[in-house]
């Protein structure tokens, strides 16, 4: 009799094939260069006191801290021991018997082994060197997706706005699939697909700190999702996964970001260096720290003590990018010489509000506010006046929030004129009254979006695509509108940003999550953020400090800027009298 599953018979058990100490590691997909004598020194300060003796007990902490740079919703990040880890969750959480999981062909050689050791049968999702999306729609019946963002081994990425018909084909199903962006080398790429997570609750993402942190030595990962779905993976973690020491390097290395930053920036320009010069070889597009390179150089490379990862099948090998000097090395050794390193540019992005920055809304938004409160409390005296005391208050962009705010006034100080009222808190707003704002909030936006329907023919765009791509920045939108009213925003715009909009509370400005979350869309290094309210600036400097490695910048602008602009933020009275400076760069 078997003490063991059946199907676990032939399972074969993860082994690194047998290989020499010696020689450069193009085998691994590690991090070109080990940690700052620094930052060394500041985690061997904290290990030198750990206390041995006792259980790990800081993984809520740090993952509340990563949550946080990350714009995560509370519960929508785990930490876990390595990537691979969680995605072992993934499986027990979602696999029954026969269950079947769409992986990628060539893909991670590790995931045929977590379906299978959960009882879940496999399908290879042909891909070749590219990532072609075809298949993957063949596939969508299956029980869970694995994409790998870049792929391995191929480097093989597509962009978000190329993902965006799978996932929406998958979230519409009756039974939608679980999809699993796997992003363990997103950081090397043009952007990532961090957006999805919040717009897709079957859709869950995967990074590793191995290569980002350089910290492969400490396995520790991350998964981004659905609160709800995150917290039933968090039940199956084991207590204590994470090792104290691992936690105290996480903790660390987030101190020290800029200087991992930095060295992980400078890795797509050398790769992209080295598979220019191979003219020689078959080089695939590569958003990787690794390149696809056929026909297998690996003799070539082991000659001149470098090891590559041969790939099964195929005649190629699998290069992963070492530093400057060792890169040159490998060029020498493949018989061409290494182009000398370009200058790099900068991902530069430009974020603007909708309202009162790309389309002239104010008399929009007055008027369905106007006629709401009408409605719902027609004896309270409302103006122009009392509507723009609420948005220099802060707390109140959103204007279904600001609607039952002026109705939980009306409840506590009766039907007067509240401008007075609002101005009287000297900013401290209403605390008290919180509860019931947030009660009366939902049937306000039921009203005020009857009444938008017809003032939205008020609404004008204040500037063209054309003149806002001539600023050479990528273009996003963080806006409070709900979803729908979004899509009413593109139609008097008459064209489409990558945006975040107010979908849950942790997006709401001046919450800065949906900033951070468009940071790590675009890959950003530096950041202008174009408002017209106080909470649009608090959103900006929320996120300064949460990513103070990055280069941030506010812009205020329309008639009550000066209000809240403070030292150093650019102003102007519009967006477009704004555009030239930067187009000239901004003081």
């Amino acid at each position: 009799m078997s003490l063991l599953r059946p199907d676990l018979a032939d399972l074969p058990a993860y082994q690194r094939p047998a290989e020499s100490r010696t020689g450069l590691r193009l085998h691994m997909n590690e991090a070109p260069a080990d940690w700052s004598e620094a930052s060394r020194e500041a985690l061997l300060a904290r290990l030198r006191y750990l206390p041995f003796h006792q259980y790990p007990e800081r993984q809520g902490e740090l993952s509340e801290r990563l949550r946080k740079r990350l714009g995560a919703p509370e519960g929508g990040l785990l930490l876990g021991p390595s990537s691979g880890a969680l995605l072992d969750l993934v499986a027990m959480a979602g696999l029954s018997a026969n269950d079947t999981v769409a992986i990628p062909d060539p893909g991670f050689s590790l995931y045929p082994l977590l379906v299978r050791r959960h009882g879940g049968r496999v399908r290879l999702v042909p891909q070749g060197t590219g990532f072609p999306l075809e298949p993957w729609f063949e596939a969508l019946d299956c029980r869970q997706l694995w994409l790998t963002l870049p792929n391995n081994p191929t480097g093989a990425w597509i962009p978000p706005e190329a993902l965006e018909p799978l996932l929406a084909a998958a979230a519409v199903r009756p039974e939608p699939p679980l999809v699993v962006l796997d992003e363990a080398y997103a950081e090397f790429g043009s952007a990532t697909h961090r957006l999805a997570v919040d717009r897709y609750p079957n859709v869950v993402l995967l990074r590793t700190f191995s290569k980002a942190l350089a910290s492969a030595a400490w396995r520790i990962g991350y998964l981004l999702g659905d609160p709800a779905l995150v917290s039933k993976l968090a039940t199956l973690q084991l207590p204590y996964s994470l090792p104290a020491a691992s936690l105290e390097a996480l903790d660390v290395a987030l101190d020290y970001a800029a200087e991992f930053e930095a060295a992980v920036r400078a890795v797509p320009e050398r790769r992209d260096r080295l598979s220019a010069s191979l003219s020689a070889h078959q080089v695939a597009p590569s958003a990787a720290n690794f390149l696809h390179i056929s026909p297998d150089p690996s003799k070539t490379l082991e000659t001149a003590g470098m090891k590559a990862r041969r790939l099964p099948g195929v005649d190629a090998a699998r290069v992963t990018l070492p530093s400057e000097a060792d890169t040159t090395r490998v060029a020498a050794a493949l018989g061409v010489a290494l182009p000398a390193p370009v200058a790099r540019q900068r991902r530069r992005l430009l974020v603007l509000d909708i309202d009162g920055v790309l389309i002239d809304a104010d008399r929009s938004f007055m008027e369905a506010v106007a006629r709401a409160l009408a409605e719902l409390r027609p004896a309270l005296p409302w103006s122009d006046e009392a509507f723009r005391a609420f948005k220099r208050l802060g707390g109140f962009n959103n204007d279904f929030r600001l609607t039952s705010g002026a109705l939980a006034l009306a409840e506590a100080y009766g039907d007067v004129d509240l401008q007075p009222v609002i101005e009287g808190t000297k900013g401290h707003g209403f605390p008290h009254l919180e509860a019931r704002i947030q009660a009366l909030e939902p049937a306000a936006q039921e009203v005020v979006q009857k009444h938008y329907a017809e003032t939205i023919q008020l609404e004008r765009p204040l500037v063209t695509l054309e003149e806002l791509r001539s600023t050479g920045r990528d273009l996003a939108v963080l806006t409070g509108r709900p979803p729908e009213e979004l899509v009413l925003a593109w139609r008097v715009l008459g064209f489409e940003l990558p945006a975040v909009c107010d979908a849950a509370p942790h997006l709401r400005k001046p919450e800065p999550a949906g900033l951070l979350q468009l940071v790590d869309a675009f890959r950003a290094e530096e950041v202008l953020f174009v408002g017209d309210t106080i909470d649009d600036a608090r959103c900006l400097r929320a996120a300064a400090g949460l990513r103070p490695e990055l280069e941030w910048r506010f812009a205020a602008v329309g008639p009550d800027r000066l209000r809240f602009a403070s030292q150093g933020d650019a102003e102007s009275a519009s967006l477009r009298d704004l555009l030239p400076m930067l187009n000239q760069e901004l003081p």
